[in-house]
């Protein structure tokens, strides 16, 4: 076999076969390393078994349900684990180094072992690489909790081997693991506890999805302890505490599936190869690619998403990135969430509190349809499920969906379609769906948006209106100003050049030309003029003069900028991002802080707007707004003042245009108000 390879991709999971695959296709020498078995986790402890086991189960349940038991259920309860063993041996007949090697990829079984930058040895060979991805995966997180005997524990990695289904089993953990294998277990007879150490059980989803998600697991008669610590282990009871009891309660068990994490798989000598961790995983960019330019990290060992699609989703974005020699980047895309159970649970986009931080309580509209509404639930008995979607009022953007119920995870899929393709609820309101059918739950959802919409549509056109209202007069303003000055040069005859050089001379000659300075200063806020720009200017006419001057117009349109602030404050997330990051500071130590900023020369016109909208004290902003553009007004003034209009205007752009001892001057100014900025800001 040969050693060196365009790329080397460690771990046959789902992310490291989509990309070994791909790349293979794409015409790359592809080495294959996986350290134990083809097809990684999902394939042959993760969402393979587990949705055969959930698939068994459910069909029992039902069966069960109606004729009760027989010698035909219990001996089908009893091949539960048999059927799931089948599954996986199906689905791994066509994972194999055979079919690989038949598509043109080596693979070799063994550890990878990182030696250098471009290098890795596995089983004492040592294979180099132009680029290399890895895709190992993650490992169940695991508890320490004395008296646990070590083959009492279940994870996903050994549940399936079993031989029978626990006739006791205690789950620690209400994350999706936990949920399925919950539900699943207990369908198949198993007595089941569920310890979750938080007060909200399926704390993830929306919380009017969590009492009908609860009430199917207690209908299966599942124990749920909220607030729960395992104490100890006694044999087969588990000691458990909650934080709302002085009383232990004691929990009987045969096995203990754990299931509260996972931790990524990280390869040896990735320190060596000058690969980045913590304790999350590898540290990789927006396109996977980790601090070795050479080596991507996809998957759960590097992505805060752990799930199946979204390493084949980062696996296609790695191979596009690759081949297209980095010219092309990776696509980021909305992650849809679907647990297994019965009814199923699903999600894509933002939650209730994600929606409402980056756009406002008041700029989205909350749409809840029950599946009682729909008659495809009506006919097959599941209306115990609820559609929940997060839309922007007016456009119809939906920005999140929350489902619980039958077909939970086929119906999502439109909505991931939706966000990802900026598809308003509007457009799927119009779409014809089958009738009858589940998804008509999403045209139920545009009804209900419709109408909402409909009811509100004149305070939000209102809404709309009010803020737009200070950019139409921004730009009338504008306009006229523009309007003047060209009908200003027609009537007098004059070029743009012979204009401008009047305005000076009338500015410069008159002892109106610093009041009308101060006063367009003062007004500047209302049409958003630059405060900088401005202060050049009066260096320009008026000299050093022109730091009295624009000393007294700065301080007068911080208060007009206060007030600006004050009349318009809105919601924080509809703010600038600068504006975001001093929000706190500026509440809790506003003159503080309004110091610092003026004498790092933030822009001068977001820190008085921003101490309007967070209503600092006016006193604390007009204190700290008349020390703190001290030094930067002199800066700019200085800036101004080294120009020579008149050798501009006689000569153009020369040496002797600019004066470099005002240049100096301000340079110094600067660096100066930056070194006390620092100073002060210290705690």
């Amino acid at each position: 076999m040969k050693t060196n390879y365009d790329v080397v991709v460690i771990g046959a999971g789902s992310g490291g076969l989509t990309a070994a695959v791909g790349l293979s296709k794409l015409g790359k020498s592809v080495l294959l390393v996986e350290r134990e078995h083809l097809g990684g986790e999902c394939t042959n402890s993760g969402c393979i078994p587990s949705k055969a086991l959930l698939h068994h189960a459910k069909t029992y349940h039902t069966a069960v349900s109606i004729s009760g038991t027989n010698g035909n259920t219990e001996n089908f309860r009893r091949n539960a684990l048999l059927y799931v063993r089948s599954k996986i041996a199906d689905i791994l007949k066509h994972e194999t180094p055979e079919h690989f090697k038949d598509i043109g990829i080596d693979v070799v079984m063994g550890e990878a072992v990182f030696v250098n930058k471009n290098t890795v040895t596995v089983n004492d060979t040592t294979y180099t690489f132009k680029k290399a991805v890895i895709a190992t995966g993650s490992s169940p997180r695991m508890i320490d909790v004395p008296g646990l005997d070590s083959d009492k524990i279940l994870t996903n990695q050994n549940l399936f081997t079993l031989d029978t289904i626990p006739a006791r089993t205690l789950i620690v953990g209400a994350g999706p693991i936990g949920l399925e294998m919950g539900q699943a277990l207990a369908m198949l007879g198993s007595t089941v506890t569920i310890l979750d150490n938080g007060p909200t059980f399926a704390k993830l989803e929306d919380m009017a999805l969590q009492p009908i998600i609860k009430k199917s697991f207690t209908d299966l008669g599942i124990t749920i302890i909220q607030n729960a610590t395992l104490t100890h282990f006694d044999e087969t009871t588990a000691i458990v505490s909650t934080r709302d009891s002085d009383t232990e309660r004691t929990i009987p068990f045969d096995k203990v599936l754990v299931a509260i994490g996972r931790v990524p798989n990280l390869p040896q000598g990735l320190a060596t190869a000058k690969i980045a961790v913590t304790e999350s995983g590898i540290v990789v960019n927006q396109n996977y690619r980790t601090s070795n330019r050479r080596v991507y990290a996809l998957g759960d060992v590097a992505d805060k998403f752990k799930f199946t699609h979204t390493a084949d989703n980062a696996a296609r974005g790695v191979v596009t990135h690759i081949t297209s020699r980095s010219l092309l980047r990776v696509k980021q895309c909305s992650v849809p969430k679907v647990t297994y159970t019965a009814p199923e649970i699903a999600q894509v986009g933002l939650s209730q509190f994600e929606a409402e931080e980056m756009f406002g309580e008041q700029s989205i509209f909350r749409i809840e349809v029950p599946f009682s509404n729909i008659d495809r639930a009506v006919t097959d008995n599941t209306t115990d499920g609820l559609l929940v979607v997060l839309v922007r009022r007016l456009s119809g953007q939906i920005l999140g969906a929350h489902i619980v119920g039958q077909q939970a995870g086929e119906i999502l899929a439109v909505f991931s379609v939706a966000i990802d393709n900026k598809l308003s609820l509007w457009k799927l309101r119009r779409t014809i769906y089958a009738y009858p059918t589940y998804a008509l739950v999403i045209k139920k959802a545009g009804d209900v948006f419709f109408a909402t919409q409909i009811k509100h549509l004149r305070s939000d056109i209102l809404s709309i209106l009010k803020n737009i209202l200070p950019k139409i007069i921004v730009a009338g303003i504008w306009i006229s100003l523009l309007l003047y000055v060209w009908q200003l040069k027609v009537d007098s005859g004059q070029t743009f050049s012979e204009l401008s050089l009047a305005i000076f001379n009338f500015i410069t000659g008159t002892m109106w030309g610093p009041v009308i300075y101060i006063l367009i200063y003062t007004f500047r806020p209302i049409i958003f003029f630059p405060a900088s720009a401005l202060t050049i200017l009066s260096g320009i006419f008026f000299g050093l003069w022109g730091f009295v001057y624009t000393l007294i117009g700065a301080n007068l349109s911080a208060m007009v900028a206060h007030g600006i602030g004050q009349f318009f404050s809105v919601a924080q997330h509809k703010l600038p991002k600068i504006l975001q990051n001093i929000s706190g500071p500026l509440r809790t130590n506003p003159f503080m802080t309004i110091l610092t900023m003026h004498l790092t020369f933030m822009p001068f016109d977001a820190v008085n707007y921003a101490a309007g909208i967070f209503r600092a004290p006016f006193l604390k902003h007009a204190a700290a707004t008349l020390v703190g553009t001290i030094l930067g007004t002199f800066t700019f003034v200085s800036i101004g003042a080294s120009l020579d209009v008149e050798e501009f205007m006689k000569n153009g752009i020369t040496a002797d245009v600019i004066d470099g001892s005002f240049i100096a001057l301000s340079a110094i100014i600067f660096i100066v108000s930056l070194v006390i900025a620092k100073r002060i800001s210290k705690p």
